[in-house]
């Protein structure tokens, strides 16, 4: 089980499950199958354009979709396609930041290298070679691909925390953090969350100071549960992403 760690400046590391070779081909080869799906479907709707018309039409779908189809997925969806999802992986910028839209157009441009000769034979090769199973595209964009790992809060924390957590008891609320947090922010949150104890106390309350004011500032909390700590808070919130996190 190969694992990938980012340092952050506070040198506090972050572990992550790299994805298996064979995930990450069978999630490409349901990809693949969607996008066959979809210019199927598309075939029989250029049928019904007259002329040269559905021809070019028909062209300019196919390489839409083979263009832009992991382009747009793993931009909206957080580094996933429907392929990655359903096989729980998805991509990371490699620094440990947001993925960007920049990384994500990098490496699936780079896909057209990857695929060379055959069937994704060149980017094969080498993410069985590399160390952190990077194809072409991910060295480019400073990507890797990761198992899309979910998890839980110790139970002590859950019995000890959940009895403080006034924000269960506002739907409004709950619901702007079930939806607005994104899939890299609830790993820093649920981490951040785990790895409390085990930090010196100025990094410690400088991480939740810096969290804290973030999650603030996307869920409109600036003059709203004054009286609870930077820390506080951002527990309450790993308690409710713990209940039912549904981003993408």
């Amino acid at each position: 089980m190969l694992r990938y760690r980012v340092t952050t400046p506070e040198q506090v590391c972050f572990s992550y499950q790299l994805a298996g070779l064979f995930t990450r081909a069978i999630a490409y080869l349901i990809d693949t199958v969607v996008m066959v799906a979809i210019i199927i479907g598309a075939v029989f709707l250029c049928a019904a354009v007259p002329g040269v018309f559905g021809a070019v039409l028909l062209l300019l779908i196919i390489f839409a979709t083979f263009l832009g189809y992991f382009i747009v997925f793993e931009a909206l969806w957080s580094g996933q396609t429907p392929g990655k999802r359903a096989m729980q992986i998805r991509v990371m910028n490699a620094s440990g930041g947001r993925l960007s839209l920049t990384n994500v157009v990098i490496r699936n441009l780079i896909r057209v290298v990857d695929m060379l000769p055959v069937l994704m034979f060149l980017g094969g090769v080498t993410a069985f070679w590399d160390t952190h199973h990077r194809r072409l595209g991910d060295m480019a964009a400073n990507t890797i691909v990761v198992r899309d790992r979910k998890s839980g809060l110790p139970k002590a924390v859950v019995r000890r925390e959940a009895r403080h957590n006034s924000f269960r008891t506002d739907p409004a609320l709950r619901s702007r953090i079930i939806t607005r947090i994104g899939r890299a922010e609830r790993d820093l949150i649920i981490d951040l969350t785990l790895r409390r104890d085990q930090l010196d106390t100025p990094v410690r309350e400088r991480m939740f100071a810096d969290l804290a004011a973030h999650c603030r500032g996307l869920l409109g909390l600036e003059d709203k549960n004054e009286y609870l700590s930077d820390e506080q808070t951002v527990i309450n919130i790993a308690l409710i992403l713990q209940d039912g996190w549904k981003g993408a």
